[in-house]
Formats: C-alpha cells, sequence, structure tokens
C-alpha cells in the first residue's frame, strides 16, 4: 500500500501513468485521540528519520489518521499511520484504484512506484533504529 502516489484521477477516473513529481510519504496521526500529543511527536519524528535515511521521497505530517488498522491502538499508544496518499480526501478520492483490489500485482507497478515503498521502508527503518538506538558501524 506504499507504492502509488500518480495523483487526482481524470473525470474518466483514470490515473496518470507515473508517479507525480510531487509523491512523498503522508505520516498520519490521530490529534483527537488520547495520546493525540504523543503520537504527533512520534509522527514528527518518523518525519525527522525521513529526511535522515530516505533517498528519494520526502515525507508530510497530517493530524487525520482513520479508517486504518492503526485505529483501534489510536487511545493504547502513541499511534500512527503511514500512507502513499492521505486516507481520507485522496485514498477516499480513489487516488489509489489498485487499493484492496485484484489489481494490486507486482507488474501493476513501475520502477519509481517501488522507490515510493523502498523510501517508507527507510524512512521506518531508520526510525525505528533511532527508537532502539542502533547505531552504525564503520
Amino acid at each position: 500500500m506504499m507504492l502509488v502516489d500518480h495523483g487526482q484521477p481524470t473525470a474518466d477516473g483514470k490515473l496518470a501513468p507515473n508517479q507525480r513529481p510531487e509523491a512523498d510519504i503522508n505520516i498520519e496521526f490521530a490529534s483527537r485521540s488520547k495520546f493525540g500529543d504523543e503520537s504527533m511527536k512520534l509522527a514528527f519524528f518518523w518525519r525527522a528519520a525521513n529526511e535522515k535515511f530516505a533517498t528519494h521521497y520526502p515525507a508530510s505530517v497530517g493530524p487525520h489518521m482513520t479508517n486504518t488498522d492503526s485505529d483501534p491502538f489510536k487511545d493504547l499508544v502513541p499511534s500512527l499511520s503511514l500512507r502513499e496518499n492521505e486516507r481520507g480526501r485522496e485514498i477516499g478520492g480513489n487516488w489509489d484504484p489498485t487499493h484492496h483490489q485484484p489489481t494490486d500485482v507486482l507488474t501493476t507497478f513501475t520502477d519509481k512506484d517501488f522507490m515510493l515503498g523502498l523510501t517508507s521502508a527507510q524512512t521506518t527503518l531508520g526510525a525505528l533504529g533511532r527508537l532502539v538506538g542502533a547505531a552504525v558501524r564503520n
């Protein structure tokens, strides 16, 4: 679910064939949750990891985490969700027509799509490494 950021579909429902130049990783947290402040800090921590470790796509932070597997945890622990599009406005607007569809197969995606996925992995692994105090040895 971290591959397609081709932008808004055209009037006939089709997406551009390529990743949009302004593609990014969306880091969302639930601002109105019991752990809203802590989740916001965690989201910006993830964004900082993106700036340090990611090679291709930037990250943006938004306060409207919704309709995600992370939702049940928002009032138990600080939580966030990483996505290729904003959940409500963009995924809800069909910006990712492969989302949970039979077309969600390797042959559907381009190298730039896979690079968005790799960048989200770099961001996440960098953030997790920092959380546990991992260091790179030379």
